[in-house]
């Protein structure tokens, strides 16, 4: 059994690039698809969008605290988290960070954030999900794949 995952990504730094990444691609090669920053009719939903990644991203922090387990990815599991936003998903943290993309296209007209909101999901799902995926099966066994077969991976 693996003593921690073996991610090939660290989520935190995918969720950071991703807009950085944006940021520079809209100056460089603006698209214009979205509504001018501003606008009511991306503001308020991009909002919305991020406040509710935000409280993903928490609520899957808080879990694993009370849990009293790692949240950082590269550390070892030292609980099987099922409670708060895992009973819905079992990656809320990863799914805050994916919505926090669109968020943040939505609330910044930052129209690159979408495609960079599906590179983050690709990044995370291939580089960090499967791989806990796997990791957590050894880990845990059985528990884990009841788990697995109750709860979606992602919505």
């Amino acid at each position: 059994m693996e003593r921690a995952p073996n991610i090939a990504v660290y989520p935190p730094a995918v969720s950071v690039a991703a807009p950085l990444l944006a940021v520079a691609l809209e100056w460089a090669v603006p698209l214009g698809l979205l509504p001018a920053a501003g606008s009511p009719a991306i503001l308020l939903p991009g909002i919305a969008v991020l406040g509710g990644a935000g409280l993903l991203a928490w609520s899957g922090v808080r879990a694993f605290q009370a849990a009293e387990t790692n949240v950082d990815p590269r550390r070892p599991a030292l609980a099987l988290v099922r409670g708060g936003p895992f009973r819905v998903s079992r990656n809320p943290m990863y799914l805050g960070m994916v919505l926090f993309q669109i968020g943040l296209a939505l609330t910044f007209s930052l129209d690159w954030a979408l495609p960079g909101a599906l590179g983050v999901w690709a990044f995370l799902h291939f580089g960090v999900v499967l791989r806990e995926e796997a990791y957590l099966t050894s880990r845990f066994g059985q528990a884990y794949r009841d788990y697995l077969a109750k709860t979606r991976r992602w919505l």
